[in-house]
């Protein structure tokens, strides 16, 4: 359990300077290329879980409705993701 704590709180810590990597007083510039590759990472993953989920659809594991579904959540995640991007 302490490596998980210190693993997320290592990443929560480099969320945090982000904001400030703008600030020329804070300038963290590694912080701003963590988020900006995480995002990228995040995106990809998402790209990745769409194929995926299309493939299931057209070999019939799964029904229109289900397909539906599952993208309607990545088509929220992936908004959720380019509106955060946006905004920094």
């Amino acid at each position: 359990m302490p490596l998980l704590w210190n693993a997320l709180t290592s990443q929560y810590e480099k969320y945090l300077r982000v904001p400030q990597a703008g600030d020329p007083d804070t300038d963290d510039l590694a912080a701003l290329r963590f988020a900006e590759q995480d995002t990228a990472l995040r995106l990809a993953v998402l790209a990745h879980k769409r194929a995926t989920v299309i493939r299931l659809r057209e070999e019939d594991p799964i029904d229109d409705v289900e397909l539906r579904r599952v993208q309607t959540r990545l088509d929220q995640e992936e908004t959720r993701l380019l509106r955060h991007e946006a905004v920094d």
